[in-house]
């Protein structure tokens, strides 16, 4: 019997959690998702498509398809996708990231004709099976990230700089930390540009979000001037057997940049982790990433455990022409 493909829905959510442990048992990929988490994301926006790929009722393959929101720089749509182990080799892997891209180019053309589109996916360092996979579909290489993860044994309470106050994620506060995230990161590279339908799903009452250990700083004036998220996923990023709490974000306005909040913030909340048992604490973060994280992070115990290459494809506006 052939392979056929078709759009996965809720009622799918377990076997693709299966599917997702049983690659993530073989390699760290980064995007391994118990089936309440892929729930959450196949609701969070109606753009998010996932795609199964079946030998007979086996699911064998999966892709998802995150369309961000556009803007005038461009849309944005992250891809992320696997093959079970046991079948690599096949060329299901080409037959699904051809989908889809042939998907993002629709989703392009329907949310955002008038801008350029950028279609992005990772590849694990090492894997030159995938890189070859990404670049015979036209993807070029760019930036790169690490999974890092600290231990966290017993940590004591860190002095934070003087003027401000700390508190933890207040839910009711949130539209006022999504805009301090988005001016936090404009001037990043890779722009963490978060729509309030993102940030109502995947932040504020996302299952995964760990309010109570967030660590938010405020300035003399009220105003939040730095902050750190805490979540935690049902599978460990890590790979560890956990409680292990993840850092999604840590981001600091320029105007209180190179005061230590970042470092002191972070430390704040592996110590709160600590407290409530969390014995691992994992993050990504950009290798070139141009407000010294990855210093903060390593001061703070954090190690590699693994990098993901980004790949890209660059379309031009629909009926227009990609500018160089």
């Amino acid at each position: 019997m052939g392979i056929t493909t078709r759009v996965l829905s809720a009622e799918d959510a377990d076997a693709l959690a299966a599917l997702m442990t049983r690659i993530e048992g073989d390699h760290p990929t980064g995007f391994c998702l118990g089936a309440g988490e892929i729930r959450e994301v196949m609701g969070g926006q109606a753009v998010n498509v996932f795609e199964g790929a079946y030998d007979g009722d086996e699911l064998v393959a999966y892709t998802t398809v995150l369309p961000g929101r556009p803007d005038e720089v461009g849309l944005h749509v992250t891809l992320f996708g696997d093959v079970d182990p046991a079948r690599l080799g096949e060329g299901i892997g080409t037959l699904m990231l051809t989908r889809s891209l042939n998907l993002s180019r629709a989703l392009h053309a329907a949310l955002a004709p008038g801008v350029p589109g950028r279609f992005a996916a990772a590849t694990l360092a090492g894997r030159e099976d995938q890189v070859d996979l990404v670049e015979r579909a036209g993807m070029r290489p760019g930036r790169h990230s690490f999974l890092m993860v600290a231990h966290l044994e017993r940590r004591a309470a860190v002095e934070l700089p003087g003027g401000y106050t700390v508190t933890t994620f207040d839910p009711e506060a949130a539209e006022e930390l999504r805009q301090t995230h988005n001016l936090a990161f404009a001037d990043h590279p890779v722009r963490a540009d978060a729509s309030t339908g993102f940030w109502a799903t995947f932040v504020v009452g996302a299952a995964h979000a760990r309010h109570a250990l967030s660590a938010v700083a405020r300035d003399a004036d009220g105003a939040v001037a730095a902050y750190v998220l805490a979540h935690e996923y049902v599978v460990p990023p890590s790979g560890g057997h956990g409680p292990e709490v993840h850092v999604p974000y840590v981001g600091t306005l320029p105007a209180h940049r190179g005061r230590g909040l970042a470092t002191g913030l972070l430390a704040e909340v592996l110590r709160r982790a600590s407290v409530a048992g969390y014995v691992t604490a994992s993050l990504n973060v950009d290798t070139a990433n141009p407000t010294g994280a990855l210093g903060i992070y390593e001061r703070a115990g954090f190690r590699q455990l693994y990098r993901q290459d980004s790949h890209h494809l660059d379309v031009p506006p629909v009926g227009g022409r990609l500018s160089r």
